[in-house]
C-alpha cells in the first residue's frame, strides 16, 4: 500500500485577506502547505486622491535627510510619481533611505537602491531608535492615507521635523459585499489571516459587528503583527496566531506550528 504523507496545513481553509496585488504570495506560500487559500481582499490599494502634498514634497525632495517607507506600496506610489515628474532615482543617493522590513528594503533596492537602515525588528515603531540624533532633520514619510500617527509622534517626541504625505489610499474593495461574503462564510473557513489593521476593520465593516464576531469565533485567526492584533482585539476577536517577526515567512511559520500542536 502506498504510504501517503500528509503536508502540515492539509485541507484547511484560509481566508487571505491581503490586496489582491499582494495576496498571491501568501496563498502559494499556504498552498504548498496543502491549505485551500480563499483569496478575499478585504483592502484595494489606490492612488491618493490628489497629488499635490506628495509632489511638493518630491519637488523639494534634496531637503529632506531621511525618507522612511513603511510598506512596499509606499515605495512603489513614491517612485512611480519621482518618475511621472521626471525625476531620476539617482535623486536619492544624497537621501538616507529607511525600511520598516525585508519585503519593503528588497522592493526599495530593486527599483532604486538598497536602504541605509532596517531594523532588526520589522515594526514601524522600531525604526526610530536607529537613525541616530534626529534634532532638527527632515523627515518624510510617505504612506497610506490612514497610516498610524505613533511613528510621527516619536520622532517628533525626539527632535525630528516630520512631514508626512499620503503616497496611497487603502479603500474597500467594492466588491466585498454582503452577499459575497455570505458565500465564503458558507463555505467553511478554518483560519482568517490578517496582514495590516485595514484588513480587520474593513472586514468588520463589510459585515455587521454581530456577525463579524459570529464568524471569527468560529475559526481560527492569525494576524502578522502586534498592531493588527490590537486592531482584531479592539474588535472583539480573539487572535490565536501570532508571527514573532513581521515577514510572510515567520507569519506562515506561526500557523504551521499553531496547527500542528492542536
Amino acid at each position: 500500500m502506498q504510504h501517503i504523507t500528509l503536508k502540515p496545513l492539509s485541507g484547511m481553509k484560509v481566508l487571505v485577506t491581503r490586496p489582491t496585488q499582494r495576496a498571491h504570495a501568501l496563498s502559494e506560500r499556504l498552498r504548498a502547505l496543502g491549505a485551500i487559500p480563499i483569496e478575499l481582499p478585504t483592502i484595494e490599494i489606490a492612488p491618493p486622491e490628489n497629488y499635490t502634498q506628495l509632489d511638493e514634497a518630491i519637488m523639494h525632495i534634496r531637503t529632506y535627510d531621511w525618507i522612511i517607507f513603511t510598506s512596499v506600496h509606499g515605495v512603489q506610489f513614491f517612485l512611480n510619481r519621482l518618475n511621472n515628474l521626471n525625476i531620476q532615482n539617482e535623486v536619492l543617493d544624497d537621501i538616507k533611505l529607511a525600511a520598516v522590513g525585508p519585503a519593503t528594503a528588497a522592493a526599495l533596492a530593486s527599483a532604486a537602491r538598497k536602504p541605509d537602515y532596517v531594523p532588526e525588528k520589522y515594526l514601524t515603531e522600531a525604526i526610530a531608535p536607529g537613525l541616530g540624533d534626529v534634532v532638527g532633520k527632515r523627515i518624510l514619510l510617505p504612506r497610506a492615507d490612514i497610516a498610524s500617527k505613533r511613528l510621527p509622534e516619536i520622532l517628533r517626541s525626539l527632535g525630528a521635523k516630520v512631514e508626512e504625505v499620503a503616497a496611497y489610499r487603502t479603500i474597500l474593495p467594492s466588491d466585498l459585499t454582503r452577499e459575497r461574503l455570505a458565500s465564503v462564510i458558507a463555505s467553511g473557513v478554518d483560519l482568517v489571516t490578517f496582514t495590516s489593521p485595514s484588513t480587520v476593520r474593513n472586514l468588520s465593516a463589510a459585515l455587521s459587528p454581530q456577525d463579524f464576531r459570529r464568524f471569527l469565533k468560529n475559526c481560527k485567526v492569525a494576524c502578522i503583527g502586534p498592531v493588527t492584533v490590537q486592531a482584531a482585539e479592539e474588535l472583539g476577536v480573539r487572535v490565536d496566531i501570532v508571527a514573532k517577526y513581521h515577514t510572510l515567512n515567520s507569519f506562515v511559520e506561526e500557523i504551521v506550528n499553531e496547527i500542528r500542536t492542536v
